[in-house]
């Protein structure tokens, strides 16, 4: 196989994710067991963190992530989703896997894949492919620690088959609830299935109906559980584009004044449940530095995530996708960007509350464009009913025929003075980098 043979096989299976409303009755772990043990159980050769959450796991992975390797250890990162190319969402030591790994690596695994059932398309998903060929290239490049973002949920996420040293849960609200539950407290039990028998459990602060949720699942597994804002304490000393400082105490440990490179006062919340999960791991047996942990976070980039692209007119993308998420971005953006005229480009799955997301966007922005994207149409809500819910929710809103003549219309629109935000979701913000960097989309190209 290349790499783009690679890609039109892993394409070949299910994705729950393009199919909103249709997992519920697929969701378990059968595919992911049978796939781990055809390829020999490559989870049991590294030592792992599980995250979990409705907003800022993928960050929160990140940061814990790059602490982790500023201590010296090789370590292993999944995440979803890709902005631009599905190697991103594997990496070590913060580099992707490459091209020709990636297509060895599913080459050489393919037999094992092909072995798990007379319909081995029906055996296991995307996702839990994926999760598999990330497993075996983990144990390859022999990490001494992997950082594993839940895809969905977590009790019945292909992730959800590793025994990991720590537990981490990042803030939990309403999303993908046609198969997580329409209550927060349901949720919070689907994501509190990552807790383990024994393992401690780092929980972002939580509404009640979750931190009870996680209580709970951590009684009846004799978890230990570290809050942050109880065990983990933090405050932020300085906020502004693309710095924050911020002062972080975990278990009598005190961190002070930690620079980190990035915008959004929510991204100190991730740092400091970064920080505890690091501290859960130096009890165990992996030395944590105070090194390790400024520099770790002092190392951090996240693409995707409030990145500013250009002042006069400011260009910001976030892949906020949920109501959660939204309201964390939009509050930063108004201490941030004070009083400046704002024209959000705005696109977003149909598998989530598309109004009551358009509702939140809609207080923040003076005009909203939503475009047609040309990548993964099937998730896509209509861009006119997008529009649609938006001037509902009071807001000047219309549609454009491609991102690239959204983002041509709204820089168009804008002084120097003004901002234009890029949000909705990630799929929408890697187009968007794909135009800007004049690239051929990988998935369109590989479908």
């Amino acid at each position: 196989m290349n790499y783009k043979e690679a890609l039109d096989y892993l394409y070949g299976f299910v994705d729950f994710e393009q199919r909103p409303g249709a997992a519920p009755e697929r969701m378990d772990l059968s595919g992911i067991t049978a796939l781990t043990e055809a390829l020999d159980h490559p989870e049991g050769q590294w030592k792992s963190v599980h995250v979990a959450g409705t907003k800022g796991k993928g960050s929160t992975a990140a940061m814990i992530a790059a602490i982790v390797r500023e201590c010296g250890y090789r370590v292993g990162l999944y995440t979803s989703p890709h902005l631009v190319s599905l190697r991103e969402r594997i990496q070590v030591d913060g580099e992707p896997i490459s091209e020709p790994e990636f297509a060895e690596l599913t080459e050489s695994a393919r037999p094992a894949i092909e072995g798990t059932g007379p319909r081995w398309k029906d055996m296991g998903s995307f996702f839990d492919v994926l999760t598999a060929l990330a497993f075996v290239y983990f144990k390859e490049r022999r990490v001494d620690l992997a950082v594993v973002e839940c895809g969905l949920g977590g009790r019945l996420d292909s992730t959800n088959v590793i025994r990991p040293l720590v537990c981490a849960i990042t803030p939990i609200g309403l999303d993908h609830t046609d198969r997580l539950g329409g209550t927060i407290a349901e949720i919070a039990r689907e994501k509190a299935g990552i807790v383990k028998e024994g393992v401690r459990t780092v929980s972002a602060a939580q509404l009640p109906e979750a931190s009870e949720a996680i209580r709970e699942a951590c009684r009846r597994h004799g978890s230990s559980l570290v809050q942050v804002g109880l065990d983990v304490r933090y405050a932020l000393k300085e906020a502004a584009i693309d710095r924050q400082v911020i002062d972080i105490e975990a278990a009598g440990r005190m961190y002070e004044d930690l620079a980190l490179p990035l915008s959004g006062t929510y991204q100190a919340a991730n740092a400091a449940m970064a920080v505890g999960v690091a501290q859960a791991l130096s009890e165990g047996d992996m030395e944590i530095t105070d090194r390790g942990v400024r520099q770790g976070l002092a190392s951090v980039r996240l693409p995707g995530r409030m990145q500013v692209l250009q002042d006069r007119p400011w260009v910001v993308l976030d892949g906020a996708h949920n109501v959660l998420a939204a309201e964390s971005l939009t509050d930063s953006l108004r201490g941030l960007f004070p009083a400046r005229r704002v024209i959000v480009v705005l696109s977003a799955h149909r598998d989530k509350a598309v109004e009551d997301l358009c509702a939140v966007i809609a207080r923040y922005a003076d005009e909203i464009i939503v475009p047609e994207r040309r990548v993964l149409r099937k998730r896509q809500a209509d861009p006119g009913d997008v529009a649609a819910a938006c001037m509902g929710a009071g807001t000047p809103a219309r549609t454009a025929p491609s991102v690239a003549a959204a983002l041509s219309e709204a820089m168009g629109r804008t002084g120097p003075d003004d901002l234009v935000l890029v949000t909705g979701c990630f799929a929408l913000v890697g187009e968007v980098l794909e135009v800007l960097n004049e690239l051929e989309p990988e998935e369109t190209a590989s479908r």
